[in-house]
This record gives C-alpha cells, structure tokens and sequence, in this order.
C-alpha cells in the first residue's frame, strides 16, 4: 500500500478514546524506542504532527495505529491499562472531539471575561468598555474563514493616530490576554494605519457584547448593557473617549465659537427615486444639507423626521446620553445625507458640544489624542 493509501485507511478508521495522561504515556514509551516523536512517526508512515498530536491529547488514535504503539512500546502492564481504558469512537464523533479539544486550548490562551467578571471587576470594566466603543467606532468584525464560520477583528486609525493604536493594543491585552503586534499599513493605499485580532473568540465576544458583524452603517445597535446603566462615572468616560478620539473633531462654528463633534452615518432606504441627487451639492460625494434637507418630504412625512424615525444612529443616541450622564450637554442632529455609490442615501449624524463642555471632556480625559488637545487648547485661548 502506497504511503498516501495507508495514511487514508488511518483517517477512515474507528478511533480509540483513552484517558490524556494514560494516551501520553503510551506515545512516549513508543516513542522512545526510537529515539522520539519523529522516528515514531516515520516507523507508522504517518505524519510527525499527527504523533505530536496523539502525545497532548489532541486527536484520538485510530486502531490499527494503536495496536502498533502497544507492540513497539512492549509493556504488558501498560497493554492491559490500555485496554481496560479504551472506548471505541467512531469517525465523526473523533473530529468532533478533536475540534472541542482544539477550540478548548485556543480558549485556555485567552482570557474572555464574563458578565460576573466585569461586574466585579471595575478596572476590567472600564477597559472592556472603552474596547468595546473604539472597535464600534474604529473597527469591524469580518467573517475570515467562510466555510468554518470564523470571524475576526480589525481596527483603522489615521496614520498619525499611533498613541490611540498603542491604548487599543494595550486595552486588549489586558483585557483578553492577547498580542496584536504592530501597527500595519493597510493595503490600498490610504493614509492609515490597521491592527488585526485574528480569533474567532474575542470577535465572538465582542459581538455579544453589541458590535454588529459586518457592515455597521446599515445596523441598528447599541452600547452594552452593562456600559450603559453603570454607575461608575469612569466606566462611562472608557466608553466615551474612543468616540471622541477617533470619531471627534475640534471646530470653529460661524460665530467663531469653539465647538467639538463626533459623527457616525447611518445607510437608509432612500433610493435616488425617493430623494433627487439634484437637490444635492456636488462635491466629490453628493451630499444634501439643512435647508436641502428641510424642503424634501418622503412618503408623507418630512425627510428629517422619517430619518429620525427610521434610520437614526442609535450609537450615537447612546453616546448622548453617556454625554447627559458626565453632566454634559450636547446637541445631536441630522446634519447631512450623502449618497453612497449604490445609488442609495446615508444620514450623518453629529453630536455637537460647546465649548465649555469641549474644555470639559479634555479635563475628564474624554479626549486624550494629543493633536485634538492642543487643537482644543489653543482654539480656546484665541476665541475667548
């Protein structure tokens, strides 16, 4: 039988189940009569790995492979704990079993808190919260192997942003227990910089914890629950900074008043049939503004209230409210509709703060990326 034909009727055959501890021992006395995992491998014509993996427990042994690793180990106390312990599994229930083992040493590398935990624990909280917010303001979950379900996290700042990428990367290896490594230039081109989670652990989690897979603009969704009905009033500027970080921007309104905002878009329904791209300016992207946006009625109602109704940001709706709880008193309004290129409108929403409560969120440490600090410092001297 050819190599590839004995490797297959291996992968074909029933599997023996055996306690880890008593599995290990065999390999290893079989193993030792030549010299390691690798000569073994190459007595049994079965790959090296497969014999690693047989020694920490991780696949099952087929049959005939068994019996051969009871022969060359020759050890009639060790045979007969073997059989007394062996229970016969079939194929399937083999790669089950082999995946709960994989995904169990895969969990055991991380750590995922739990509710309780973040209960508990404030200072994990708090840095929970604040992950939470900068992948929902910065960052997505995408699905990276289709066929295994597997998701995974990316991140994006502006290629200048490398203090708020090292806060992230530290929030999440305190947090999780996780290395992402260095910051990386994104393929395309664009003046940036990405960081990438590559476990379906910590994706999974953050998604239970309200980041939407995918597409975000398109989605209604929300702080966690334990972010927003927390009474701690750190817990509540962690979750607020990253927007203010990533999504804020320091302005000088008409009046010259100093004034900063964070934005987020949400995608509607509203297709070039229901709202007219000639109502829109022509900038590089078509966008509609205030008295645009006032004139226009859709199926009966004004565009603004339909939009508030239907398509608001919801997340920014809790950042306001997060903002009300800090004593803070912010504006949100619908301040643009920009067309996207599948012919379908996208609502801007913003969040305005004045500018006493723009002094007040760099003194909370709300804002801490040091470009929007000075910009906020040095505006508010000169327009006082």
């Amino acid at each position: 039988m050819s190599d590839r034909g004995t490797r297959g009727a291996y992968r074909k055959e029933e599997r023996v189940q055996l306690p880890p501890q008593l599995q290990r021992e065999l390999v290893e006395k079989a193993a030792a009569r030549y010299g390691n995992c690798q000569g073994l491998a190459k007595l049994l014509n079965i790959p090296k790995s497969s014999v690693h993996y047989y020694l920490v427990g991780r696949l099952t042994i087929p049959v005939s492979v068994l019996e051969s690793m009871l022969q060359i180990a020759n050890d009639p106390e060790l045979e007969a704990k073997v059989r007394e312990a062996a229970v016969t599994k079939d194929r399937i229930w083999a790669i089950q079993y082999a995946q709960s083992v994989y995904r169990d040493s895969l969990i055991a590398k991380l750590r995922l808190p739990s509710r309780d935990d973040i209960e508990k624990d404030i200072e994990l909280r708090r840095k929970a919260a604040a992950i939470v917010s900068y992948v929902m303001a910065e960052g997505s979950i995408w699905l990276q192997r289709g066929e295994w379900g597997e998701h995974a996290v990316n991140i994006t700042f502006a290629a200048h942003e490398t203090d708020l990428y090292e806060h992230f990367r530290s929030l999440v290896r305190d947090v999780f227990d996780y290395e992402m490594g260095p910051p990386q230039l994104p393929g395309n081109g664009a003046v940036a910089i990405r960081g990438f989670i590559y476990t379906r652990f910590i994706a999974e989690w953050l998604a239970e914890n309200g980041v939407p897979i995918g597409e975000k603009s398109s989605k209604a969704y929300h702080l966690p629950p334990w972010v927003m009905s927390s009474n701690d009033r750190r817990t509540l500027i962690s979750a607020l900074q990253p927007w203010c970080d990533g999504e804020g921007s320091v302005v000088i309104d008409r009046e010259g008043r100093l004034r900063f905002s964070v934005a987020q878009s949400r995608h509607t329904d509203l297709d070039l049939e229901t709202v007219s791209i000639h109502l829109a300016h022509r900038t590089p992207v078509p966008t509609m503004y205030g008295r645009a946006i006032g004139s226009v009625w859709v199926f009966g109602v004004p565009l603004k209230d339909y939009c508030r109704a239907m398509f608001r940001s919801t997340v920014l709706d809790d950042v306001h409210r997060i903002s009300v709880r800090l004593d803070l008193d912010p504006r949100t309004r619908l301040r643009s509709m920009n067309l996207m290129s599948t012919g379908f409108w996208s609502c801007g929403w913003m969040t305005m703060f004045r500018d006493i409560d723009t002094l007040a969120l760099v003194r909370m440490g709300v804002i801490t990326q040091q470009r929007k600090v000075r910009a906020v410092l040095l505006r508010s001297k000169a327009h006082i």
